[in-house]
This record gives structure tokens, C-alpha cells and sequence, in this order.
């Protein structure tokens, strides 16, 4: 019989995935639990030292999970300087104190910048997706080529749920992203595109790839820059890379507002995050295509929500008026999570089985997961699905989680739409393990 973790990873093809009797399924979700820690405390340091400083040897209930869920911040724990100084084989010692990778695995010989260090990782048979900040600092996420196949599915057999889409290439495609990328939202757009566009028949925003490398030195400039601690030159350079490179993506957009303009009859697919979809509505707007006139069987990704206050704060209820009739994914998630929690009829995002949530206080220190009914607290989780790190982390959202059956009829437990990071909420965002977390590592890769 297959284990707990096998069961549930199972029920993305089950046609009922989110359709689970609530007691059976956290019976199962516990047992998922218990192996998941079995597994990955042995294959992850940070856990295995996380867990004997808390004494925490087995996963008994919930609560035993707390102390081992790692920090949202933990996945960015490097120093930057081994980065600047060139010590990659530092830094891919930190990458697996946080992952289950073999440092032995990886062939440093020769790696001259991060992109390359990406690049040997996912050689090896990983892939370390990247979230970008604002500090110039980015977090490197492991899976493995598992976790990957799982993330296939769940896009193959859950997009635009509760009302599946079926797994038919029909659409023309258009990719509002770099071609390539070591970033979960580009790896699903090609995916999406692989499944639900017509073969040959997508349109990139731009060939080149995505680098690690530019992603980090922009955002460190433009930190110094607002410090008031870049000097002339390295904003005159830096303003005359920018406009170039506008210029060429500015091109590249009125391409494919053309191409759109001409074939909105027909069904397409849509992908971008959140700051080129905008651009993209505002520039078709322009153009005369009026909203809600796209064919109803088009299919639009987008994501990403508006780090650093980018967008108007309409800018949501503008990307719904403008692709009113059409199919969209609606969910709540970040790259830390295998899949999203996905939007039901009533407009709750509903929590897949392979994710158990944790409700904690504000401080990440206690859980407050009720029987029934809703509860306001910090979002963590422990996502059973994956093998390529461990999968518990305590995030930087405030979340209100209604753990009694939904509105539309199917078990609980939802996020509610009314989600904020602790962050914008005036608060310093502090979580008790993430200091502690990040001594841990440091201790050990030094």
C-alpha cells in the first residue's frame, strides 16, 4: 500500500481533489506529516539541527510542527558577499543546509557568476526557482525533478478550477515573460503554453533569458539609490541600460497588441505577472479593444500581486474588467508552495490536501488552528508534496482561514479573500525562529 505522502500526491489526478472528507483527509495529513519529517530530517541539516534543538524527535500532532517550520526568510539566509567575492562552493554549502542536495552532486570547477551556479545546480538534476525582493537579495527554493513533475500536474489537471480546463492545445499563445529562467512563473507559463496553446504558435515577450545575476545587481543599484549611496555614474549607467532595454521590451509588447488586436475572435492564452498583464490591458485599450470583448475560451495567467506599490490600487478590479467572459486562474499562493490555493465559486481559496495549513500568532510562536469557524494569524503550512526541501515555512502573510465547511459546499478549510502582508500593515514583520534560523546556518557553512 502506498504511503500517506504517495495517497495524497495522488489525488491531483482524482478528479475530487479538493473534494476530501475534512476527518479522514487531516488523519492522513498527520501520517503525511510523520513521514515527511522521517524523510527530510535526515536529508536537510536545518531541520535535523532545528529538531534537536527543540527537542521535537517525532511528529505526534500539529504542534510539533511549529517549532520546525522554517522562516520565509530562511531561503535568503546567505551572505551577500559570498556571492560578490566569487566563494561558490560557500554558497552551495548554505543551499544545502537548506535543501536535500548532496553538496558532492554539484560541480563547482570553474563557475564564474550565480547564473552559472544556478545553472550547475540544475545540472545536477534540481532546480533552484528564485523568488525576487527588493533588498537585491533573492531566495533560492529546491525541488527536484519529482516536485517539478508533480507542479506539471497540477496545472495540467486543476487549471481554472473548480471548472477544469481540459488539457487541449487550441489557444494562441503569448508569454508576456523571458523565454527562459530559473523562476517557477516562467517554468508555468511554458508549461501552460505546452499544454494549452496551439504547437508553434506562442509569442515570447522577449527570447532572452531570465539572469540571476541582472535580477540582483538592479535591485541592489536601485536600494542604493534610494539610500542616496550610488554615485552619478552608476546612475547615468544605470538609466541608460534601463531605457534600452524599455525600448526593446516597449517594441516587443506593441508586437504582440498587434497580434492580439487581430486575433481576439479566437481562443488564446494570456500569461504574465501582474505589472505586464497592466501594461498589456492599458496598451489594448488603446488600441480600441474594448473590455470583456476577448474570446470566452481564452485562457489568462497572471500573478505576482504589487510589490512595491507598482500598480494603481484598482489595478485588480481593472485586469477583471477587462478580461470579463474569459477563463482565469484565480488562487492564492507563492513559490514556496507546490500549486496555489484555488478560488471557489464563493470566492474562498480553498487549501489542497497536500498542504496542511498552520494559523500562527503574529510572532510565529503559537498555533491557533480551531475545530470549526474562522481564524485571523500568520499563514504558515507544511506542504507533504515535496521532496526537494523541506516543505513547513511560516510566511509573511496575516490571513483570516475559515476551517468549517465553505459556502459552495465543499469541506473546509479556505483562506478568505481578505489577505495583507504583515509587512504593509505598519508592523516590523518579525518572526522568533527566523534570527535563530539564520545563526544556524551561519554556523554552518563558516
Amino acid at each position: 500500500m502506498p504511503g500517506a505522502r504517495e495517497q495524497i500526491r495522488s489525488l491531483v489526478l482524482s478528479g475530487d481533489t479538493f473534494d476530501q472528507p475534512a476527518a479522514e483527509l487531516r488523519e492522513l495529513q498527520l501520517e503525511a506529516a510523520r513521514e515527511t519529517f522521517t524523510a527530510h530530517r535526515e536529508r536537510v541539516p536545518l531541520l535535523r539541527t532545528r529538531a534537536a534543538e527543540t527537542g521535537v524527535e517525532e511528529v505526534t500532532g500539529l504542534d510539533d510542527l511549529v517549532p520546525l517550520l522554517f522562516s520565509h526568510t530562511s531561503y535568503k539566509s546567505y551572505p551577500v558577499s559570498l556571492i560578490t567575492a566569487g566563494r561558490w562552493d560557500r554558497l552551495l554549502r548554505w543551499y544545502t543546509t537548506v535543501s536535500a542536495v548532496e553538496p558532492g552532486d554539484v560541480d563547482m570547477d570553474g563557475v564564474r557568476d550565480i547564473d552559472e551556479w544556478t545553472d550547475r545546480i540544475t545540472a545536477a538534476g534540481h532546480r533552484p526557482y528564485i523568488t525576487s525582493g527588493t533588498s537585491g537579495k533573492v531566495s533560492f527554493l529546491n525541488c527536484d525533478a519529482s516536485d517539478l513533475s508533480f507542479l506539471h500536474d497540477i496545472l495540467e489537471h486543476l487549471t481554472c478550477w473548480p471548472d477544469p480546463l481540459p488539457p487541449k492545445p487550441t489557444r494562441r499563445g503569448y508569454l508576456l515573460a523571458p523565454a527562459s529562467g530559473p523562476m517557477r512563473s516562467i517554468d508555468g507559463f511554458r508549461w501552460h503554453a505546452d499544454v494549452f496553446a496551439q504547437p508553434g504558435e506562442t509569442r515570447l515577450l522577449t527570447e532572452d533569458a531570465m539572469r540571476v545575476s541582472e535580477l540582483m545587481s538592479s535591485a541592489l543599484l536601485r536600494r542604493r539609490i534610494a539610500e542616496g549611496a550610488a554615485t552619478p555614474q552608476e546612475i547615468s549607467s544605470f538609466e541608460t541600460a534601463s531605457e534600452s532595454r524599455e525600448g526593446e521590451l516597449g517594441a516587443a509588447m506593441a508586437q504582440i497588441v498587434d497580434d492580439i488586436s487581430a486575433h481576439r475572435d479566437e481562443p488564446l492564452l494570456i500569461a504574465g505577472m501582474n505589472n505586464q498583464q497592466f501594461t498589456l490591458i492599458q496598451a489594448l485599450r488603446a488600441r480600441g479593444v474594448p473590455d470583456g470583448s476577448l474570446h470566452p475560451d481564452t485562457l489568462v495567467l497572471s500573478g505576482g500581486g504589487n510589490k512595491g506599490r507598482a500598480l494603481p490600487d484598482d489595478y485588480q478590479q481593472q485586469l477583471t474588467a477587462f478580461y470579463d467572459g474569459v477563463r482565469r486562474v484565480r488562487s492564492y499562493g507563492m513559490t514556496e508552495l507546490q500549486g496555489s490555493c484555488l478560488a471557489c465559486e464563493q470566492g474562498n481559496y480553498h487549501v489542497p490536501p497536500w498542504v496542511i495549513p498552520l494559523v500562527l500568532d503574529e510572532p510565529g510562536e503559537k498555533l491557533l488552528n480551531p475545530e470549526q469557524g474562522v481564524v485571523e494569524g500568520r499563514f504558515a503550512f507544511l506542504d507533504v508534496s515535496l521532496e526537494g526541501r523541506w516543505g513547513g515555512l511560516i510566511s509573511g502573510d496575516r490571513v483570516f482561514v475559515d476551517f468549517s465547511p465553505c459556502a459552495c459546499g465543499r469541506p473546509g478549510p479556505a483562506v478568505l479573500p481578505d489577505i495583507r502582508r504583515y509587512g504593509d500593515l505598519g508592523g516590523d514583520d518579525k518572526i522568533t525562529c527566523a534570527a535563530t534560523l539564520d545563526s544556524y546556518v551561519r554556523g554552518m557553512i563558516h
